[in-house]
């Protein structure tokens, strides 16, 4: 059966990563709005404006097409992250520009945060890709934070304990705001955490 689009110059002018991009990032979408067991084919291929048989020519399967769907938004959110500390050499801006990063990437992709309850959801017998990617590149976060206890009068010595604070802050606070009436995080979001994190909640005598 022959696909049908809009406007089909336009598509064939498309290179196969880019429309693979197209793809993926109508997947994610639907997949956060609808969940993986209601998401249609259909309703990804209309949203990338392309035919279903398309989709099927890259992943085989609904399920391929999600955890590959998954697999973009986290390498999405790592790239935004790292692209915030290329040219930052102190451990104290790296940190903080990181955390405003991976802010400031979840209140302009909000829908993320439900790809990852989705994938938690449906894929209880391996482990969410997030946490896979954060053990990938922990080691790295935890060299940034021993620079900055090494540069800075820090309290605390542990930078595994640093880096834990730091994440769990940033985690928790995307997904208690999506699931909570507030629903997307304010402006200066980063920068309140941050500051409270790093200068503490008593004021000094």
């Amino acid at each position: 059966m022959p696909e049908h689009t809009s406007n089909p110059a336009k598509r064939q002018r498309k290179s196969a990563e880019q429309r693979r991009e197209d793809i993926l990032v109508a997947a994610g979408k639907v997949f956060a709005e609808q969940g993986f067991r209601c998401a249609e084919v259909q309703q990804i291929a209309d949203l990338a404006g392309i035919g279903k048989g398309t989709i099927y020519r890259f992943y085989a399967t609904k399920d391929e097409l999600f955890k590959a769907a998954v697999d973009a938004a986290m390498q999405r959110l790592t790239g935004r992250v790292d692209a915030s500390i290329e040219h930052c050499r102190d451990p104290l801006l790296q940190l903080r520009a990181a955390f405003r990063a991976y802010i400031e990437f979840f209140r302009e992709h909000p829908e993320t945060v439900e790809l990852f309850i989705h994938e938690r959801a449906e894929l209880r017998g391996s482990k969410p890709l997030y946490f896979v990617y954060s053990e990938a590149r922990r080691r790295r976060w935890v060299d940034i934070c021993q620079q900055l206890i090494e540069r800075y009068p820090c309290r605390v010595k542990d930078p595994e304990l640093v880096l834990d604070a730091l994440a769990n802050l940033a985690y928790g606070s995307v997904f208690v705001t999506r699931i909570s009436e507030r629903r997307v995080l304010l402006d200066d979001e980063a920068e309140k955490l941050t500051d409270l994190l790093f200068n503490g909640i008593l004021g000094q005598d």
